[in-house]
């Protein structure tokens, strides 16, 4: 069972076990401050059973204690870590999690919870949920039902660069991104986010023979800023993308049939007929063989088709050949 996080073994109680599915379902009466909290939501689409009671054994080396009794119950838990307590109460009817942290370190201990419900969440596959972030204006600061908003609308204003979102409680207070984020999480983790967005939705248009691109994006800053800044040279890094070479651009093959025929149109008048008539029947077949060659290249082409037409085109320069004996003969 413990193998299993169906249950755990109490610290200094040797051979004493709970499993959390089997406590009672009665939240126990504990004292909480409820002034300057800070608060996190997880909702879901579906809510699979037994997330709490997971997180609960695998996090139960911080249950708090009262009266030499754990504070915990089938449905939440009271922890208690550097001075700092949070409660994390599952509403299964409602398929949300709630999350509650007062004392001296709350982001660190929301970070903490936070990982290991995210740690949690991740062998499910498919599991829709939202992470919802309460807002900080004067308005919802200290009250415990804030406005919230969806931690994917904050990263994407991030990713986006749209730094300030309005509270729907009146008045309608506008707010910082960054700052509700650093209320909650460490920001880096959105900046990685948003440089990974940055390189892999990005999309490109050349014109000529372009043989390197550099992507320019931020580093990770720091946890502290809450307004946006201009970035120095010092802290950005490159990202280099390499391009197909001359030989592979289709403008280079439409380069040489227009040198191949002007030097035809040149020397026409100076070669006899029967040449100057096999000369363009083998640039006709040349470039037929560029054609083959490019449509291969820009995989229009199946492999097999290439090597037929090949061999077919190919089979064609014997016969110029022959042409060129027979109207060496006839002269």
């Amino acid at each position: 069972m413990i193998n299993f996080k169906l249950c755990y073994e109490i610290p200094n109680h040797p051979q004493t076990y709970i499993a959390p599915q089997l406590l009672t379902a009665k939240q126990p009466h504990y004292k909480w401050k409820e002034t300057n909290n800070l608060i996190l939501r997880y909702t879901y689409d579906f809510m699979p059973e037994g997330i709490i009671t997971q997180f609960i054994v695998a996090i139960h080396n911080l249950i708090d204690v009262m009266d030499k009794q754990q504070i915990v119950w089938k449905s939440g838990v009271i922890l208690n870590k550097d001075e700092t307590k949070a409660e994390v109460i599952e509403y299964y009817d409602k398929r949300e999690i709630k999350i509650r942290v007062a004392g001296k370190h709350k982001r660190d201990v929301m970070r903490t919870v936070t990982d290991k419900l995210d740690e949690i969440h991740e062998p499910y596959e498919r599991l829709k949920y939202d992470k919802l972030i309460p807002c900080n204006c004067l308005t919802c600061k200290d009250s415990q039902e804030p406005h919230f908003y969806k931690f994917e609308n904050l990263r994407q204003r991030f990713v986006n660069q749209k730094y300030q979102i309005e509270c729907d409680k009146p008045p309608y207070e506008t707010v910082n991104v960054l700052s509700l984020i650093d209320d909650v999480m460490d920001r880096r983790e959105l900046e990685q986010d948003k440089s990974r967005d940055s390189v892999s939705n990005s999309s490109f248009t050349f014109a000529g023979n372009i043989e390197k691109v550099v992507i320019q994006h931020l580093n990770e800053g720091n946890n502290i800023m809450t307004e946006p800044q201009k970035p120095d040279e010092s802290s950005k890094s490159e990202v280099q993308v390499t391009l197909p070479w001359a030989f592979r651009n289709g403008m280079f093959y439409l380069f040489v049939c227009v040198v191949v025929f002007t030097i035809v149109g040149t020397l026409g008048g100076s070669l006899p007929f029967h040449y100057l008539a096999l000369t363009i029947i083998g640039t006709g077949i040349f470039i037929i063989l560029i054609g083959v060659l490019q449509l291969r290249q820009d995989d229009r082409l199946s492999e097999e088709n290439f090597v037929e037409l090949t061999v077919r085109v190919i089979k064609q320069f014997p016969l110029i050949g022959n042409l060129i004996e027979s109207f060496k003969g006839n002269k």
